[in-house]
């Protein structure tokens, strides 16, 4: 089964995180570069929360992420967001989750993002590294530019204005 590609802007999300190892630290970060809120908690010192995981802890979360050591606890994190309809990412565990962590490249606001449902994240990385050449900070930087002609074309016909803007794109790219 494949999962859906869907970009959802996580700006100011409540996202819980339990665990704080590595696997979870590299989580962490990338709902922290979308702008989502992360509260961390786990039983480490390390974390915003030091505790025991309870089902309450649950509450108010949109986002939650099960990266223990511990695959039953991460089992009844998931079968608990699930009956709540939050999102939730278990580690390691692709039928625990509703939604999975893509490999990605960020430039700006153009988001490229390669995912094998979850069964070979190695493939996702190489497909990154053969893709960083292509989604460039110039790239970013040319939907900036993208963004105001677009918003000047409202008017025109949208076949005209799909062509004015994909030969400024060629333009831009063959500078």
């Amino acid at each position: 089964m494949a999962y859906f590609p869907f970009f959802i802007d996580i700006t100011d999300c409540k996202a819980l995180v339990v665990g704080s190892g590595p696997i979870a630290q590299n989580k962490i970060k990338i709902l922290k570069e979308f702008g989502a809120k992360v509260t961390v908690l786990s039983k480490q010192e390390n974390s915003d929360v030091t505790k025991e995981f309870e089902i309450q802890d649950l509450d108010g979360f949109n986002i939650v992420v099960a990266a223990t050591n511990d695959s039953q606890l991460n089992h009844k994190i998931s079968l608990e967001c699930k009956k709540r309809n939050i999102l939730v990412n278990a580690v390691d565990q692709k039928e625990d989750c509703t939604f999975i962590f893509p490999s990605y490249i960020k430039q700006k606001d153009v988001v490229a993002a390669f995912s094998s449902s979850g069964k070979n994240p190695v493939l996702c990385q190489y497909l990154k590294k053969e893709n960083e050449s292509i989604v460039t900070r110039q790239l970013g930087e040319i939907n900036d530019r993208m963004e105001m002609i677009r918003k000047e074309l409202k008017s025109v016909d949208g076949q005209t204005r799909k062509e004015i803007l994909k030969e400024f794109l060629y333009n831009q790219l063959e500078k």
